[in-house]
């Protein structure tokens, strides 16, 4: 067996932490995105144990890595041995809001149910939100709205258009428990009516401008806070016609929308000229 998987990053273009749990966990309301133009590969080996390499060396080996303990939670659940090589072609930025490490960790399982068929939907799902509140989405990464930690999902229908979208990593790592425990108490509260419902029908018409100002990001207020670089890419983003800008995730990726393809096309130019240390990656929808 010798099979493999291209496996998408995400975006979350509406984030609303609605309530704290007594386990620690956060309840949201959420839009995902999924980016298949920002994306690892992973390819999965039958060997004598189980084994992850990456071609990024700083991602942790054996059971400090997230596709190595969805492997042997698979194993378990199925009654199969883990003797199995994982390997990572990672793209996808790390610890940057986008989903990486779940994204892998969800191949790794649709991979192996792909191979062995072994366990039921249920299953699998209740393995992947085992291994992290973002995995059970990419099971079947599509447009949904996620809320519960993000596990309970309704797929977005329809078509839409595309998106004069870019996404900007600055290269830096944070932490997502980090992210949770600066979020003001005070911003914790069901999201406003017809939030993402609005969202949505302003993509649909393509109004970027109205969309723009509808993007929100509960945790990304502390994030601008903290790091200065993320409000000068902003108001940088916003000076070259960006209609909104908003963190992905518990960052430190954001991303920006524009007016049209073509104000995107100029203003990336611009920026990557601006700041060449940074990573910029046109966005895609589904």
């Amino acid at each position: 067996m010798n099979i493999k998987m291209t496996t998408p990053g995400k975006l979350n273009l509406y984030l609303k932490v609605t309530q704290c749990r007594p386990d620690d966990y956060h309840e949201l309301d959420t839009l995902f995105m999924p980016i298949p133009g920002v994306a690892d590969i992973v390819t999965l080996t039958v060997a004598d144990q189980l084994s992850v390499t990456s071609d990024n060396n700083t991602l942790p080996a054996g059971e400090a890595n997230i596709c190595y303990r969805a492997a042997q939670a698979y194993a378990f659940a199925a009654g199969i041995a883990d003797e199995w090589h994982i390997h990572l072609e990672k793209h996808i930025p790390i610890a940057a809001g986008m989903g990486g490490g779940s994204s892998n960790a969800a191949a790794v399982l649709r991979l192996l149910q792909q191979h062995y068929q072994a366990l039921n939907d249920d299953e699998l799902k209740t393995i992947a939100l085992m291994l992290g509140a973002d995995v059970p989405f990419f099971l079947e990464p599509e447009l949904a709205r996620g809320n519960g930690v993000g596990e309970q999902l309704t797929a977005i229908p329809g078509e839409f258009p595309s998106l004069p979208l870019l996404i900007i990593y600055p290269r830096f790592p944070v932490s997502a428990a980090w992210a949770y425990q600066n979020l003001a108490p005070e911003n914790i509260s069901p999201s406003p009516p017809a939030a993402v419902d609005n969202l949505l029908n302003a993509w649909r018409r393509s109004e970027w401008d109205k969309m723009g100002k509808l993007f929100h990001n509960d945790l990304g207020i502390a994030l601008f806070d903290k790091f200065p670089i993320l409000q000068v890419l902003r108001d940088k983003l916003f000076s070259n016609g960006a209609c909104g800008v908003e963190v992905s995730g518990s960052g430190s990726t954001i991303f920006a929308l524009f007016n049209s393809h073509e104000t995107l096309s100029v203003a990336t130019a611009t920026l990557k000229t601006t700041y060449p240390g940074i990573d910029f990656f046109e966005g895609n929808q589904p």
